[in-house]
């Protein structure tokens, strides 16, 4: 229905473009307007795969904003397949796969702390992570599993203060 269709496009922050012609949308706001369109069958799980794949940095963030929102706020689950680890730091649960098998499965700040198992199947972990251990390796006190950039510079400056 048009409520359904407008309420799915508001969900994703699309809703003020409803007008707009498709090929002069960005590709995050294609992909938001995709996932709108999923929404709007009123699913109790959606699964994404590598759905930021084709798109630039901001782009990939209005997706991942897009999904956790869906998830938070509506209840949706929501899989996200990706090879960016940092898509997944916000994530209440990652599982690492290689050929097949699941080699990991924990919260992301767990999962990330296993840089070099991660470094070993070809995955890299968040930035934020890699310089924490390289940090830690020259001898500063900070622990490994501040993941999100707040945390990894509060873990920083504690070493300033």
């Amino acid at each position: 229905s048009e409520m359904c269709i407008r309420d799915s496009l508001k969900a994703v922050g699309m809703y003020e473009y409803r007008e707009h012609a498709p090929h002069l949308l960005s590709g995050g706001q294609k992909q938001r307007v995709a996932i709108a369109g999923v929404i709007a069958m009123e699913p109790e799980c959606i699964v994404l795969d590598e759905a930021t794949a084709m798109l630039d940095p901001a782009g990939r963030r209005e997706v991942i904003d897009t999904v956790l929102r869906l998830n938070r706020e509506q209840g949706i689950t929501v899989v996200l397949i990706t090879h960016h680890m940092v898509e997944a730091e916000r994530a209440d649960r990652v599982i690492v796969m290689n050929d097949g098998l699941v080699v990991m499965d924990g919260k992301p700040r767990e999962v990330f702390t296993r840089k070099k198992e991660l470094e070993d199947i070809g995955l890299a972990v968040p930035d934020t992570v890699s310089l924490l251990f390289s940090l830690r390796e020259a001898g500063m006190d900070v622990p490994v599993d501040a993941i999100t950039v707040e945390e990894c510079a509060d873990a920083i400056a504690k070493n300033f203060t």
